[in-house]
C-alpha cells in the first residue's frame, strides 16, 4: 500500500487514497472489458465511483443470475447495490448521468413500455369514468415497470415491484427495480400524501428481506420481498441528512457504498472541439453493446473462489480489528465482502465471456482476485472516511451508558455492610434489628436482594443468602 502521509502533498488522504486506487484500477483497463470506457475523461481519483457506478447497472441488468455466499451457502444471493456519489457541486458527478443513459437503456427500454401500457390504461379507465358505464371498466395491465423516480409513490413501487417477475429456468424470479437521480436531496426531501419514507425499503433490499404494508384502502397483496437497487448523486451537505450521528444505529450506512468524487484542483477536462458528430462515440458504442448482452444472462454464478477470497479478505480485517481493539473495524468490514462480488462480478463475467457463454463456467484467476480484493479496500476506506467518526461516538455512547447502569445498579458501600452483617438465614425483623432501618425499609431491600439473586426463601418468613457479598 502507498504510504499516504507525504509531505509534499496536501490534498486530503480520501483523495489521495482514491487517487492510489484509481491508479490500481487503470492497471486493470487491459483485462476487463468496459473498464476504459465506463473511466473515459473522469480524473484517476474519479475511477473508483465510476466503477462502482457502471458496476450496479451491469449487475441490475444480470438480475436473472444468482450465487451463493459463505454466510448461509444454502441460499440464493441476488447482486445488491446501493451506491452513494459524494462531491462538491462542479466536482464532476454527472458522469453518472451517462452511464445510466447508455448501460440502462434495456431497462428504460422495457420500462417505457410498460408505463406506455399504464397511460393507455389510465386514459381509458378516465374515459369510462366520465361515461355511461355500461360495459365493465378496462383490465388493469400486469405492466413490467423497473425504473423510478425518486418521487414515486409506495403504493406504485411496491406495485410495479410486485409485477417485476420473470420465469429463469422454469422458476418465478423478482427482477430488480432501479432508480437513478443527481439529487441526493431529491430523495430526502421528498414528501406528499402518496410517498412515505422509503427508508425501511432501502434497509430490507440489501438482503432482499421481505417487507410488507397493508392498509384499508389498498389491495396491494400484503407481503413482498425488496428487490431495488439505487444510485444516488450528492453533495456532502446531503449524505449528512440521510445518514448521521441520530440515526446512524439504523445499519443504512454499511449497506451503502459512498464513494466520493475529487476536487478538481483548478484543473481543466481536457477539450474537445465543439461540433457535429457523424457517429456514436465508439466508448458509448462498447457500453451499449455490453448492456445488451449483460440484459439477457441467467443462472447460477460459479464463483466459488471469488467468495473465498473474499472471506479470507474479511477474516484478515477481523483479525486487524481484533489486535486493535476496534469494534468500529469488526463493524465496518463486515459487509464489504457482498461489495468485493457484486461490484466485481459483471466485470469478471464479461472479462471471461466466452467461457461463460460456452460452458456457464468462470476460470476466476489472480488478476480476478487482485481485483476483487481492490474493490474491498475501495470499500472499506469509503466507509470509514464517511461513518467511522459516528460510529466511535456510537460505541462510546455505549460504553457511557453500560457504565451508569452498572453505577445505579451497584450497591453502596453502606449497603454491602448492612447485607454482610446479617447471618446466612435471618428474618426481616432482623434486617430491622442488625440494620436499623425501619420495617418498610428492611422489606425493599429484602424484595431487591431476592429480585437480584441474592437470597432464596427455602420456609416461609426465612431468607437464606446465596453469595457471601452484594456486588
Amino acid at each position: 500500500m502507498e504510504n499516504f502521509d507525504t509531505q509534499t502533498d496536501n490534498r486530503p488522504l480520501i483523495e489521495r487514497q482514491m487517487e492510489y486506487y484509481g491508479k490500481e484500477i487503470e492497471r486493470l483497463m487491459s483485462y476487463y472489458p468496459c473498464l476504459r470506457e465506463v473511466c473515459r475523461g473522469l480524473h484517476v481519483a474519479a475511477y473508483p465511483a465510476a466503477l462502482f457506478s457502471a458496476a450496479s447497472i451491469m449487475g441490475t441488468l444480470m438480475t436473472r443470475c444468482s450465487y451463493r455466499f459463505y454466510h448461509r451457502p444454502e441460499e440464493l444471493r441476488r447482486l445488491n447495490y446501493g451506491i452513494y456519489i459524494i462531491g462538491d457541486p462542479g466536482s464532476g458527478k454527472s458522469f453518472a448521468t451517462r452511464l445510466y443513459k447508455l448501460l440502462a437503456e434495456p431497462m428504460n427500454r422495457v420500462s417505457k413500455e410498460g408505463m406506455n401500457a399504464m397511460n393507455r390504461y389510465k386514459r381509458k379507465y378516465s374515459e369510462w369514468l366520465n361515461g355511461p358505464q355500461k360495459e365493465e371498466g378496462p383490465v388493469k395491465p400486469k405492466a413490467l415497470i423497473r425504473t423510478h423516480p425518486a418521487r414515486t409513490s409506495n403504493k406504485v413501487f411496491i406495485e410495479d415491484m410486485n409485477n417485476a417477475i420473470d420465469t429463469v429456468e422454469g422458476q418465478e424470479m423478482h427482477l430488480h427495480l432501479f432508480s437513478f437521480d443527481t439529487e441526493l436531496d431529491n430523495v430526502t426531501r421528498c414528501t406528499g400524501e402518496a410517498w412515505n419514507n422509503r427508508l425501511f425499503m432501502e434497509l430490507k433490499a440489501f438482503h432482499n428481506e421481505e417487507d410488507g404494508e397493508c392498509y384499508v384502502s389498498d389491495n396491494l397483496y400484503p407481503a413482498f420481498n425488496v428487490f431495488w437497487n439505487y444510485i444516488y448523486t450528492g453533495t456532502p451537505m446531503a449524505l449528512e441528512k440521510k445518514v448521521n450521528q441520530e440515526n446512524i444505529g439504523n445499519g443504512l450506512s454499511t449497506r451503502l457504498a459512498v464513494i466520493p468524487m475529487p476536487s478538481s484542483h483548478f484543473k481543466m477536462i481536457e477539450y474537445e472541439a465543439p461540433g457535429k458528430v457523424a457517429q456514436e462515440p465508439e466508448d458509448d458504442r462498447v457500453l451499449r453493446m455490453w448492456a445488451e448482452r449483460l440484459d439477457k444472462e441467467y443462472g447460477e454464478l460459479p464463483i466459488h473462489d471469488l467468495v473465498e477470497e473474499c472471506y479470507g479478505w474479511t477474516e484478515r480485517r477481523m483479525a486487524d480489528a481484533k489486535d486493535d481493539n476496534s469494534k468500529v473495524d469488526e463493524l465496518l468490514c463486515k459487509r464489504v465482502a457482498y461489495y468485493g462480488i457484486n461490484v466485481s462480478v459483471p466485470f469478471i463475467v464479461m472479462r471471461h465471456w466466452d467461457e461463460w457463454k460456452q460452458h456457464r463456467t468462470l476460470s476466476i484467476d489472480d488478476t480476478d482476485l487482485h481485483f476483487c480484493q481492490l474493490i474491498c479496500n475501495i470499500q472499506l476506506t469509503c466507509q470509514r472516511h464517511f461513518f467511522a467518526r459516528y460510529w466511535e461516538t456510537y460505541f462510546m455512547t455505549q460504553e457511557m451508558e453500560l457504565t451508569e447502569a452498572q453505577i445505579h445498579k451497584h450497591y453502596s458501600r453502606k449497603m454491602r455492610l448492612r447485607y454482610q452483617s446479617l447471618p446466612d438465614d435471618f428474618m426481616t425483623y432482623d434486617v430491622e434489628e442488625i440494620c436499623r432501618v425501619t420495617k418498610r425499609n428492611a422489606e425493599k431491600m429484602v424484595e431487591r436482594w431476592k429480585r437480584e439473586g441474592y437470597i432464596e426463601m427455602p420456609e416461609y418468613g426465612i431468607y437464606h443468602k446465596l453469595l457471601p457479598t452484594l456486588l
